[in-house]
């Protein structure tokens, strides 16, 4: 009854049972983390096949795992994207794609692109935009949902592109969020977008070029933001939306481009024929040089360019630094008509869903060449 085992047994029974525990949390972590891995390949081929599902075509040349023990790494090869995005045919290439999440949240996936990027546009004339760059940082989180991610975070920092033309951008970072479970009157999808530098051709009306120097944009959608089905492209998803009173609500808006500054908050919606209608408070900085511009480019009429110029003359202000002038003023859309204070200054371009309006679109043709300049044929404005 008072047998003690030796301290040698004792050590050596010691050494065994931590052995035994650590090959038995080490079997348990090795079979967490294939799950886990398996969790976090799936969500990647069902969002894939999802993607081919709706007509896109996704492709890689090959996946390999990898990150054990304390990460899951998911290295896609020679990936491809060939779609549609923002009613343009888009195809995307890279050399390689990396996927990582912790094993502990494989449903959270981090996205990191180095190496060369190529990226095709079409730009609805029947010829594609053609570029080929690099980035200097290409980072995405998300957090994948069904068409649409419900979370994504993109990061990019020095991309230089091209091509057919030239992009680049100096650092930007947009932030997108979306609930599709939302009803009316809840926020159904979110976006914050900042930026500074970019160059991106095509995306600016040509009055103002292709750099946009800054952007800080912050909006919410409100009502159910359904994504389109293959079948449906834009059209029940944009009149259901709009008929259960889905909005935009821009928080607010800082923007520069050119001599343009814009610092604005206001609401949009959707009229009977598609097209966007709002009402905003704006701080409007080179509104005159804007004037200018769209006037002599014959997108404006002479005269209403110079009634235009007189009337909101006076509600300029210059800072007491003297510093660049600026308005503050309403600006609204309505019926396809810009106006800005108690001014309409020019009809809008018409947004092409690919289906017919409820109503004669008016007609957008401008004389290509201005006519001369003649300040006495200007209606009075008092």
């Amino acid at each position: 009854m008072t047998y003690q085992k030796p301290k040698e047994l004792q050590r050596f029974q010691l050494v065994v049972a931590i052995l035994a525990s650590a090959a038995l949390v080490f079997g348990l972590w090795s079979f967490a983390w294939y799950a886990m891995t398996s969790w976090a390949q799936k969500e990647v081929t069902d969002w894939v096949d999802l993607q081919r599902s709706l007509g896109a075509v996704v492709a890689y040349t090959s996946m390999e795992t990898s990150g054990f023990p304390t990460g899951i790494k998911l290295t896609l090869t020679e990936p491809r994207y060939e779609g549609r995005a923002l009613g343009r045919a888009l195809t995307w290439s890279s050399d390689l794609l990396e996927v990582s999440a912790k094993p502990w949240t494989p449903w959270r996936l981090h996205v990191n692109a180095p190496g060369q990027h190529q990226l095709n546009l079409g730009n609805g004339a029947g010829r594609a935009l053609q570029f080929v760059g690099q980035a200097k940082s290409l980072e995405m989180d998300a957090v994948l949902g069904g068409v649409w991610p419900e979370t994504l975070d993109l990061r990019v920092q020095d991309l230089q592109m091209s091509g057919t033309e030239s992009i680049a951008i100096a650092q930007m970072r947009a932030r997108f969020g979306h609930s599709p479970t939302t009803q009316a009157g809840g926020t159904g999808m979110s976006l914050r977008v900042e930026g500074d530098d970019l160059n991106l051709p095509g995306l600016l009306p040509r009055t103002l070029g292709d750099l946009i120097h800054t952007i800080d944009l912050a909006l919410r959608v409100t009502g159910a933001v359904v994504p389109p089905s293959e079948a449906d492209k834009a059209q029940s998803s944009l009149v259901t939306w709009r008929d259960s009173g889905g909005a935009i609500e821009v928080e607010h808006l800082k923007f520069r481009s050119g001599p343009l500054g814009i610092a604005a908050g206001g609401t949009m919606a959707l009229d009977q024929n598609l097209q966007p209608e709002g009402a905003f408070t704006a701080k409007i900085e080179g509104f005159f040089q804007v004037m200018e511009i769209l006037r002599a480019q014959g997108i404006m009429r002479e005269g209403d360019a110079v009634m235009a110029t007189m009337a909101l003359s006076a509600l300029s202000k210059r800072p007491k630094d003297g510093g660049t002038p600026f308005m503050n003023v309403s600006v609204t859309v309505q019926e396809s008509e810009l106006s800005v204070g108690p001014l309409k200054i020019m009809k809008m371009p018409q947004f092409d869903w690919g289906l017919p309006t409820t109503a004669g679109e008016p007609d957008m043709a401008q004389d290509p060449t201005p006519p001369p300049r003649d300040y006495k044929d200007v209606k009075p404005i008092f």
